[in-house]
C-alpha cells in the first residue's frame, strides 16, 4: 500500500527543490519538482523515466540501492527519453517505505540548459547553477575571441611573410623565397631529385635604357607571365634582381630532356614580350644544374654551375639553353 505524502509536502518540495524525486518502495513517483518533471515528462514509475547507471548500478534495476541512500553516496541516474543526459545527486530513506533524492545536472548543466530550454526560473534560488552557466558562457565566449584573434593574427603573419619572400614589381618569389625554397627541397637529400634554371634577359638591357624603366618593367611583368604560363604548379619561380630570375623545379624531367625545356620557357619569354605594345624584341638565355649530376647536390654549388651553364649559353650565341657538366669551363 502507498503511502503518499501529505499534499503541503508536496508543494514545499516543489518550491524548494525543483529537481527532487520521491519514491515508494515499489517506484512509483510520489512526487517530483517542476524541473524534473520538464524532463522525465508525465512518467508515473521511475523506471518508465530512470536507469540506474555508475560503477556499482546494476542498470535497469529498481528500488534505489537504499543502502546507498543511507550511507550519502551518490546516486547516478540516466534518462531514458535522452540517454546523454546523467542525473547525480544525494538521497535519503524515509523509514523503509520510501526515499527522496535531489538531482542535479553536475558538468552537464551547459548542455542540459540547451537541450530542455531551461532557464534561472528553473533552479531553487539557493542554487549556483545559473551563475556558473554565465561564467561558462563567458569562458566560452572569451576562448572563441581568444581563438578568432589567433587566427586573425596568423593570417597576418602568413600574409606578412609572403610579402616578405615575394617580389612587389612581378609578383614571383623574391631571392629569400627562392633560398627557402631550395633549403627545404635540398633538406630531403636524394629522395627527391632537382633542377635549377638560371635565366638572364637578352637585350633587355638596351630596351631599357632606350625606352625608360617604366617599360621595362612592364617587359619584366609580361616575362614573369611567361614564366608562370610554362611551368607546374610544384615548381618555384623567382626574380633575383634586375632582369635575372631563376628556377627551381622538383622531380624534372631527364636530363636529356632539359634542352627541350629551356626552349619552351625561352620560346614562352619571346613570344610574350613581342605582344607587348613595343614588340620588344627580348630573349633570354637559360643554364642548368641538375642534381641527378652530383654525388651530394648542395643549394650553393648547384645555383653556381648554372650560373656557369648560363655564361656558356650566351657565349654560344645567346637565346639557348645550357646544362652544367663538371667538365664545363669554369670561366665566364
Amino acid at each position: 500500500m502507498r503511502v503518499p505524502l501529505p499534499d503541503v509536502e508536496f508543494g514545499a518540495l516543489t518550491v524548494l527543490l525543483p529537481m527532487h524525486l520521491a519514491l515508494d518502495e515499489g517506484g512509483a513517483i510520489l512526487s517530483a519538482g517542476l524541473t524534473l518533471r520538464k524532463l522525465i515528462g508525465t512518467a508515473e514509475h521511475f523506471e518508465d523515466a530512470f536507469t540506474i547507471t555508475g560503477n556499482d548500478a546494476d542498470p535497469g534495476q529498481f528500488p534505489v540501492d537504499l543502502i546507498h541512500l543511507r550511507r550519502g553516496q551518490r546516486v547516478f541516474l540516466r534518462l531514458n527519453k535522452q540517454p546523454d543526459t546523467v542525473l547525480r545527486g544525494h538521497g535519503v530513506s524515509l523509514g523503509n517505505r520510501m526515499c527522496l533524492l535531489n538531482l542535479g545536472f553536475g558538468v552537464g548543466l551547459a548542455d542540459a540548459v540547451g537541450s530542455f530550454g531551461l532557464t534561472d526560473a528553473d533552479f531553487a534560488p539557493s542554487e549556483l547553477a545559473m551563475e556558473l552557466l554565465f561564467l561558462f558562457e563567458a569562458n566560452r565566449a572569451a576562448m572563441g575571441e581568444l581563438v578568432r584573434v589567433n587566427t586573425r593574427l596568423e593570417c597576418a603573419r602568413r600574409v606578412a611573410q609572403a610579402h616578405a619572400m615575394a617580389d612587389p614589381l612581378t609578383g614571383l618569389l623574391n631571392r629569400r623565397g627562392m633560398e627557402l625554397a631550395l633549403e627545404q627541397v635540398s633538406n630531403q637529400g636524394s629522395k627527391v631529385p632537382y633542377v635549377v634554371a638560371q635565366i638572364d634577359l637578352d637585350g633587355f638591357k638596351q630596351i631599357n635604357d632606350r625606352l625608360g624603366h617604366a617599360f621595362g618593367d612592364q617587359i619584366l611583368q609580361a616575362v614573369a607571365e611567361a614564366l608562370r604560363r610554362e611551368t607546374r604548379a610544384g615548381d618555384s619561380v623567382a626574380r633575383f634582381g634586375g632582369d635575372e630570375f631563376v628556377i627551381l623545379f622538383p622531380l624534372p624531367p631527364a636530363t636529356h630532356e632539359l634542352g627541350q625545356l629551356g626552349r619552351r620557357l625561352i620560346d614562352g619569354i619571346e613570344k610574350m614580350t613581342a605582344a607587348s605594345p613595343y614588340r620588344a624584341r627580348i630573349s633570354a638565355s637559360i643554364g642548368f644544374s641538375d642534381s641527378r649530376n652530383y654525388a651530394q647536390p648542395g643549394v650553393a654549388g648547384m645555383l653556381e654551375d648554372a650560373d656557369r651553364a648560363l655564361y656558356q649559353a650566351k657565349r654560344s650565341g645567346k637565346a639557348r639553353a645550357s646544362v652544367w657538366r663538371p667538365d664545363m669551363d669554369s670561366e665566364r
